[in-house]
Order: C-alpha cells, then sequence, then structure tokens
C-alpha cells in the first residue's frame, strides 16, 4: 500500500469536510513532497481522529477534502509526560524529534543547578522550532496527536507541573529497574499518567535529590550505564513504551 502523508490540523474534522494546512505544512507538502490535486494524504484533527483525504487545491495553501475516517489505524495512546534538562547545543532539538516519535504526551524543558545549557535572549525562537520539530515528526511516525512542548522553566516548575507517577532516572543514589518498575506499576492500565524526569549529564545536586524525593518521585535506573542525557530519554521512553503496551 502506497504511503500517506499525515498532517495535523487545528479544527475537528468530519467526512466531507474542506479544510487547509497551515503555511509550514502546505510549503512541506507542495514543495517538498510535490502533492498537487487530486493526490492523497491524512488529516488528524485537534481530537485525535484521523482522516484519509486528497488535495483538492494547491494555491498558496494546499486545500485537502477529508474522506473516511481511519479509526482501525489508531495507536494505543499511552499518557507520558518527559521532564527533560536542557542539553548543550542544538541537542534538544534531537531529543524534541526523538521523542515525539515514540509518542511522549509533553515535554518539559527545565534547567537545574549543573545545568550547563540555560535559557537566553531567544529561547521563544528556540521553542517555536521545537514545536515546528515535534509537529513534523508526529507526522513522519503517524501519531495522531502532536507532542505538547513548553517553555523552558526551573526544575521545581517542572517538577510542579507534571501528572501522576514520577519516574525520576538518576544515577546518584540507588534505583529501581525501569522497565521493571513500569511494569509493576502499570498492571496492564494503558493510559496511567507517568512522568519521566531525565536530568543533565552532569547529574543532580543533593538538594535536588531531596526536593524529588518530597514530591514523591520515585528513583529509576538504566542499569550499569551511563547514558548522555538525550540517550537516556530516548532509550527511557522506549522502555516504558513497550512495557505499556504502545511499542513492540
Amino acid at each position: 500500500m502506497k504511503h500517506s502523508h499525515r498532517f495535523f490540523v487545528n479544527e475537528t474534522l468530519s467526512p466531507g469536510q474542506t479544510t487547509y494546512l497551515d503555511a509550514d505544512d502546505s510549503f512541506h507538502a507542495s514543495r517538498v513532497l510535490r502533492l498537487g490535486p487530486g493526490e492523497q494524504l491524512e488529516l488528524a484533527g485537534r481530537d485525535g481522529r484521523v482522516f484519509s483525504a486528497v488535495v483538492t487545491r494547491v494555491d498558496g495553501f494546499v486545500e485537502a477534502r477529508a474522506g473516511e475516517e481511519l479509526g482501525g489505524r489508531r495507536l494505543a495512546g499511552v499518557e507520558l509526560s518527559v521532564v527533560q534538562a536542557l542539553p548543550r547545543g542544538k541537542k534538544m532539538d534531537l531529543v524534541v524529534e526523538k521523542l515525539s516519535e515514540v509518542g511522549v504526551t509533553r515535554l518539559v524543558p527545565v534547567y537545574t543547578e549543573k545545568s550547563v545549557a540555560r535559557p537566553r535572549s531567544g529561547t521563544d525562537g528556540k521553542l517555536e522550532r521545537w514545536r515546528r520539530i515535534a509537529r513534523s515528526s508526529a507526522g513522519q511516525a503517524r501519531r495522531d496527536r502532536v507532542m505538547m512542548v513548553d517553555g523552558p522553566c526551573p526544575l521545581v516548575g517542572g517538577l510542579e507541573s507534571v501528572r501522576g507517577t514520577l519516574l525520576a532516572l538518576v544515577t546518584e543514589a540507588d534505583g529501581r529497574p525501569l522497565g521493571e518498575m513500569v511494569a509493576a506499576g502499570a498492571s496492564g492500565a494503558v493510559g496511567l499518567p507517568l512522568s519521566l524526569l531525565v536530568g543533565p549529564e552532569a547529574g543532580f545536586s543533593e538538594s535536588e535529590l531531596e526536593r524529588m524525593q518530597s514530591c514523591g518521585a520515585v528513583f529509576v535506573s538504566l542499569g550499569p550505564l551511563v547514558l548522555r542525557t538525550e540517550t537516556a530519554a530516548l532509550v527511557a521512553c522506549a522502555i516504558v513504551m513497550h512495557r505499556l503496551g504502545a511499542m513492540g
């Protein structure tokens, strides 16, 4: 079967409805993918419902008409938030891209006491870029929704904003194996809100570890290996998704 590219629109769709892709998606669809009138694509609405669609017009923006709902293709949903310490350079672009692909619901970038990367002027531009990356990656992976990306905040703000069980990936203290912890706590309840905290490569301070414990965080581990923060985030999220039945 021919692969259909998926795009997201900020409205609720129904069969026969006509809509427009936004400027970035229109450019990608028409100039990069070379989609023209009569060609097929998929549209995901803001409620997560996905429809087959056909391009009806390309005139600056791409116009498309929704067809039948593709409910049978929808993926199992897991509500997973990730609180990620900001890495250096453009590594955050990679974190956003990969976590969006594996199906993370929400990404909360934070800076910690030992973080090298800190918000500076121009952060708004970075945030918009991260959100564009998340959107593009969700379409590539055929997700039903786009991962939300929050603006950077201090660690305490990230801890206070998360929902459900908080699993903190730490190397400074003994932690239970992540996979075992998720499997034991989930008991087959896919969709249970989970939050995962991934720290900076320099690690957490003692006061931060104490703060996590006061917030009810459970310390977990990926085993004896010490991974770069961007690698740890991807590996940890893949483990969680697998254990909850949303991957593999």
